[in-house]
Parts: structure tokens; C-alpha cells; sequence
């Protein structure tokens, strides 16, 4: 048996859902039909026709209380229970209109009418919540808080990443998720952060997407303890052209991982940057040959880190059916004062953004606030002691959690003061709600 009810996701009592169908319904409804009709495409239509007999202000209640439905259809949701499956399914409700069949008013009189509920809906049902196990290379699951560093070393739980494995959540489509970051560090308010997830279509190891200086080619390498990895490079050049100053080589099967989706390259400096002429850009090296030079980025001198450009790799559009050739990234500088230039460069992150969020600060986020983002709303929030303000400001396509593949995520922090210190952390939280089209 299927009941069927209409309300909002935030009633936390089951008798706040208005009932249609089912054993527990408003006195006065006779009987009521829900008119099922599944589809392919991203919303349906249906009917749920209504046979109510009563007395005049019996079936009044009903009318006034879907009339009100209908004038404030914002955030309504079609609520079914089935009894085989045992739990709810929610569908948002994009439209509700109320249909009278001729001779309304008569049969108002005699206490005996139909009415038909005229619903377009999201196709998909989506389930209650349950929360996400979060894991990085501490090694065991958590769901309630795991703590995502600013920089990644070797020392077990020291990540800016963290993945989930959907094989044990009997996910038949890409489930909805709500995630919640807490500013778990003591030091300057949270300033602008992104995260970027990447499904890993081809298995194999999670991608090393975090390049240290050191790790690549050119520059000095100089070790302190405030660097990434403990190492940081320093690159020296004369002359007003581009100048290659590092490169790092991805190989075949990351390439081939990071196919269909396009990365954010963020590069974090060990040291302010000196000049506000100095520009950045990404090139890349193919088969020893250079193909691809992206924009240039023009720096704001003061801060600590640098976004740019986004490129798509592997270069070109490729059928996959073998791997992809390595590609050489190459970060290339470009400075017209006079006389010597030196950047201090820690690492650079090439976050994904197969799926994306990013936050602009509005007024930065203290020690032990929250923000959350919830893909069933499409809305995103900071928390202060349970009350709700704005922090930030979301944009991007939005993170989601694909059926059957290992997923993984970046982050990357900084402060209000534009620094990206390798000490920043945040808590991860996350819930999910599976998805399916038939009952």
C-alpha cells in the first residue's frame, strides 16, 4: 500500500504532513486515487483525484487547507510511504493546481464532490537523510566530523582531501548530499575556501593532485617547517618575457582520471608576492612539444595564493579507449620591473571541478561557526550558536555523490587577511539522500 501526503522536508512531525491517501487522513475524504505517471524527463505530471462527502465546513477544511497549498507552493514536497519498501519518498513539487469538475457548487451544497489535484513533481524520490562516512588516510570511516587540513603530507590524517565509497549505500542513481563545515581553527576567521570532487571512472589509486614545489623541475629548494611537505622552491629570473619556471609531470592513468571534467589550478607562495606586474599562467607540454598556453593572471600583491585559469586535460577530446598520454603542466611567470625577480612557490593544486563549490567570504566565518549546503535546496548558510546568517557566498555547479564510482574531494583555505596557511583545518560533515524514479 502507498500513502501519499503533502508538506515541507522541515516538518518534523508526521501529522504537520497533510494526508491524501491512506489510513490516516482529515474526516471527509471518501477515497483518494493517486494517479502515477513516471516519465524520463526531469519533472512529471500527475493527478491525485479526491472523493470527499461531509458536512459544508467538514469539506471546507479540506479546500481552504489545499488552497493554501496551492497559493504557497515554494518548498512543497509529494511525500509517499510504501509499505514494502518501508520508508518515505519525497519529491519536490514544482506546481499544484486545484481542479473543480463541473457543477462544483451544487454538489458543495449536498455535502458530496470531487476534487483533482493537478501536481508537476521532480521525477526522482529522493530518501531521509543518513549521514556520509567521510575518510582520508587516517583510515576509518567517520560521520561525524573529520578534520581536512590546508596541505597534504605524509602524516596519516594531514590531508586536503577526503572520499567516500558509494558501493555499500545501495545507491541506484547519484544520491543528494548535505555537506556542514566547521572552522575548527583557532587563529584568523575563514576567508574565501572551494571544494572540488572527482569520480574516478577508471578504479585505480586516488590521483596526487597536490604538486609540492619541490617535487617538480627547477627552482632551489629550501626547507622550512611552514611549507608544505616541509620544502618550498624559490625561482630567480632577469627580463621582462615569459619565463618556464617549474613543471610537473602527470602520468597516464591521472590524466586519464581527470578526463570530462575541467581543474582549478590554485598555487599557494611561501612568501607575499613582491610586485603587483608579476603575472602567472599554466602551459602545457605534450609529446615534448608545447601546446597550450593559458591566460595570463594578473596577482594582487599581499596575498598568498593564486587561482588560475582552469584548463581541461587531457588536451583534446579523446575516445579513452586506452589511456591518456602523460602531460607536462608548466607554470610560467611573467615581470617587467627592473632587474631580478624571485618567487617562493609551496605547491599547486589542480582541483577538479567535475563537481565544484566555491565561497566567497562576505564577512569570513569565526572559530566554531558553520556553514552548510544542502543540494535538495540548492541553498547554502552559515550557523552561529544555531542561528543562521550569511558568511559567504556559494557559487559553482555544486558537489553530488555519483552511484557506483570512488569519489573524491580537495579542499583549499584561506583567511580574511588572503593567506593560505598549511595550518588551517576545517570539520566535514556530510549526509546523503538516495534516489529512485519507480516506487
Amino acid at each position: 500500500m502507498i500513502s501519499v501526503s503533502i508538506g515541507r522536508l522541515d516538518y518534523t512531525d508526521s501529522q504537520d504532513w497533510f494526508a491524501l491517501t491512506g489510513a490516516v487522513v482529515l474526516d471527509g475524504l471518501v477515497s483518494g486515487d493517486y494517479l502515477f505517471n513516471p516519465g524520463d524527463a526531469e519533472t512529471t505530471s500527475e493527478t491525485i483525484q479526491l472523493h470527499l462527502r461531509g458536512p459544508r465546513n467538514q469539506l471546507r477544511q479540506w479546500l481552504d487547507r489545499l488552497e493554501i497549498f496551492q497559493q504557497q507552493s515554494e518548498d512543497l514536497y509529494l511525500r509517499l510511504w510504501h509499505d514494502d519498501l518501508q520508508e518515505f519518498g519525497y519529491a519536490r513539487i514544482h506546481r499544484l493546481t486545484i481542479k473543480t469538475l463541473p457543477g462544483h457548487l451544487a454538489s458543495l451544497a449536498r455535502g458530496s464532490f470531487e476534487l483533482d489535484l493537478e501536481i508537476l513533481r521532480d521525477t526522482f524520490f529522493f530518501s531521509d537523510e543518513e549521514p556520509l562516512p567521510l575518510v582520508n588516510s587516517f583510515g576509518l570511516p567517520q560521520i561525524n566530523g573529520l578534520t581536512i587540513y590546508n596541505h597534504n603530507d605524509s602524516a596519516d590524517g594531514h590531508d586536503n582531501w577526503f572520499s567516500v565509497d558509494p558501493t555499500s549505500l545501495d545507491l541506484k542513481f547519484p544520491a543528494l548530499i548535505r555537506f556542514q563545515y566547521e572552522n575548527n581553527f583557532i587563529g584568523p576567521d575563514l576567508g574565501e575556501f572551494c571544494i572540488g570532487s572527482l569520480p574516478v571512472r577508471l578504479g585505480g589509486p586516488r590521483p596526487n593532485l597536490t604538486l609540492e614545489a619541490e617535487d617538480g623541475s627547477g627552482g632551489s629548494v629550501v626547507s622550512h617547517s611552514q611549507a608544505s611537505g616541509g620544502k618550498y622552491c624559490q625561482y630567480r629570473w632577469s627580463g621582462s618575457a615569459w619565463q618556464s619556471l617549474a613543471s610537473w609531470v602527470l602520468g597516464p592513468i591521472e590524466v586519464s582520471q581527470l578526463a570530462a571534467g575541467s581543474i582549478s589550478p590554485l598555487l599557494r607562495f611561501f612568501s607575499p608576492l613582491p610586485s603587483s606586474s608579476l603575472q602567472l599562467r599554466i602551459a602545457v607540454n605534450l609529446q615534448g612539444k608545447l601546446v597550450f598556453e593559458g591566460p595570463a593572471t594578473h596577482l594582487e600583491t599581499g596575498k598568498r595564493f593564486a587561482q588560475l585559469d582552469p584548463l581541461f586535460l587531457p588536451l583534446g577530446e579523446l575516445p579513452m579507449k586506452n589511456y591518456a598520454s602523460q602531460h607536462q603542466v608548466v607554470l610560467q611567470a611573467k615581470q617587467t620591473d627592473a632587474g631580478e625577480h624571485l618567487l617562493e612557490v609551496d605547491d599547486l593544486l589542480l582541483l577538479p571541478q567535475h563537481g565544484f563549490s566555491g565561497y566567497h567570504s562576505l564577512s569570513g566565518l569565526k572559530y566554531s561557526q558553520k556553514i552548510v549546503e544542502d543540494e535538495v535546496s540548492g541553498k547554502s548558510w552559515s550557523l552561529d550558536d544555531g542561528l543562521e546568517f550569511k558568511s559567504h557566498a556559494r557559487f559553482g555547479s555544486g558537489l553530488g555523490l555519483q552511484a557506483s564510482l570512488p569519489q573524491h574531494f580537495w579542499c583549499f583555505q584561506s583567511d580574511v587577511n588572503g593567506l593560505a596557511s598549511i595550518e588551517r583545518t576545517l570539520s566535514v560533515r556530510a549526509w546523503y539522500r538516495r534516489q529512485w524514479r519507480l516506487p
